[in-house]
């Protein structure tokens, strides 16, 4: 099973140009393995002209639903809109939203239809949230199936887009709009990470971050929490509470994904540092000026002292 990275072209261009639903784009499919022949397919965003993409993980649990286990998947796109599906039919078994600021569209129904779509116009200048930096971008969430709780790193950006009907270059990239990431009014926090029932579509736990979060998170047997942020600080936190539990500054901003391994019994954790230059990282710095995201390349592992538990 994979998840689609393509996104109808061109992105932005503005509703008016009457494209269809551009099947398979924004979309969750599952191949058979053996053939290569479809199985199924679940489009999350039909006609997506927010470049709302499907780029990311699709992450696979065994959870009981109405008294019955099934096996399933949980699945976020870059516009935070996040899908239960039974993995084996593609049924939709829940969807919800897990950004705070959302105005591409009003609501989503049960069977998964978009409601409201805010759709750009040629010439107009409009404001987007999420913004095509996406509430989650490549940084991936985790999944405990101790506390049943998914844990994903949530970013609240906007941008400004004025489409318009620019023409294709072979060859060359294409975004259809001229672009200008904002942050969202009347907040103090641009990020936050949750813990989610994706069985019920609950928050359980939020933990509110002042700039954005770029690294993945990292889930443990011991319900511990790791991530990193832009400052440089690597942490952990309660898997059930949120708690921070520990915290420890590598010297450079954190934009990749903490691994856990074990050595003859010994558990570690590893994560690379190294806040990026370019796309996020350039977007951060132009909105947090007064924030310093060092850039680093290194590879820094912890462990607890031998013998203790």
């Amino acid at each position: 099973m994979s998840a689609l990275w393509f996104c109808p072209v061109p992105p932005l261009a503005g509703a008016d140009k009457g494209r269809d639903v551009n099947l398979y784009t924004a979309s969750v499919v599952a191949l058979d393995a053996d053939t290569g022949q479809l199985r199924w397919h679940y489009q999350e965003v039909p006609d997506d002209i927010w470049d709302y993409d499907s780029a990311y993980e699709t992450i696979l649990l065994d959870r009981e639903i109405h008294g019955q286990m099934r096996k399933i998947l949980a699945h976020m796109n870059k516009s935070g809109l996040t899908v239960v599906l039974d993995r084996a039919t593609g049924e939709l078994l829940r969807v919800f939203f897990v950004p705070e600021v959302r105005n591409w569209i009003t609501g989503v129904t049960e069977d998964g239809k978009l409601v409201g779509r805010n759709e750009p116009k040629l010439g107009e200048t409009g404001t987007f949230c999420p913004s095509v930096y996406g509430a989650m971008s490549w940084n991936s969430m985790a999944y405990s199936p101790r506390t049943g709780f998914l844990y994903t790193p949530t970013n609240e950006l906007c941008n400004d887009a004025t489409a318009n009907d620019t023409k294709p270059v072979e060859g060359h990239a294409m975004m259809n709009a001229a672009l200008t990431p904002k942050l969202p009014p009347n907040r103090a926090t641009y990020s936050h990470v949750d813990a989610w029932d994706p069985v019920t579509g609950t928050r359980a736990w939020s933990v509110p971050y002042k700039y954005l979060l770029g690294a993945s998170m990292l889930a443990t047997a011991g319900d511990l929490v790791f991530a990193g942020d832009p400052e440089g600080n690597f942490f952990a936190l309660d898997a059930r509470t949120g708690d921070k539990l520990w915290s420890f500054q590598t010297g450079a901003g954190h934009r990749g994904s903490a691994i856990s391994y074990s050595v003859n019994g010994r558990q570690y954790i590893a994560t690379p540092t190294g806040w990026q230059a370019n796309i996020l990282g350039s977007v951060a710095a132009a909105l947090f000026p007064e924030a310093s995201f060092r850039l680093g390349s290194t590879l820094l592992v912890f462990a607890l002292p031998e013998g203790s538990k």
